[in-house]
């Protein structure tokens, strides 16, 4: 008989839905207004969190650019959810 720790284990910052992992990437019609027929869709998710997206190219090219999207959220998510592109201030109070 095995035992898993999993059963009793408390969630941690390490659990699988603590990152975002690539779970999809198909084939697709191009969106509207766009020519082309190399279109996919990839979804990329992290718990309750979806987040679906489009992109022209090869399989390989979109697999490499949601994995770089889920490692790019991830990295943010370790910094504190501190956005890497647009940090925030907080709001002076007036004085």
């Amino acid at each position: 008989m095995t035992t898993t720790a999993t059963a009793t284990a408390k969630k941690t910052k390490k659990t699988p839905d603590s990152k975002f992992n690539v779970v999809s990437v198909e084939k697709t019609d191009a969106p509207e207004g766009c020519d082309g027929e190399d279109w996919y869709r990839y979804v990329i998710e992290r718990g309750r969190s979806t987040i679906v997206g489009s992109r022209r190219g090869s399989l390989r090219q979109v697999k490499a650019h949601a994995t770089e999207y889920a490692n790019d959220l991830n990295l943010r998510a370790a910094n504190g959810g501190v956005s890497l592109w647009s940090p925030r201030r907080k709001a002076q109070k007036p004085t």
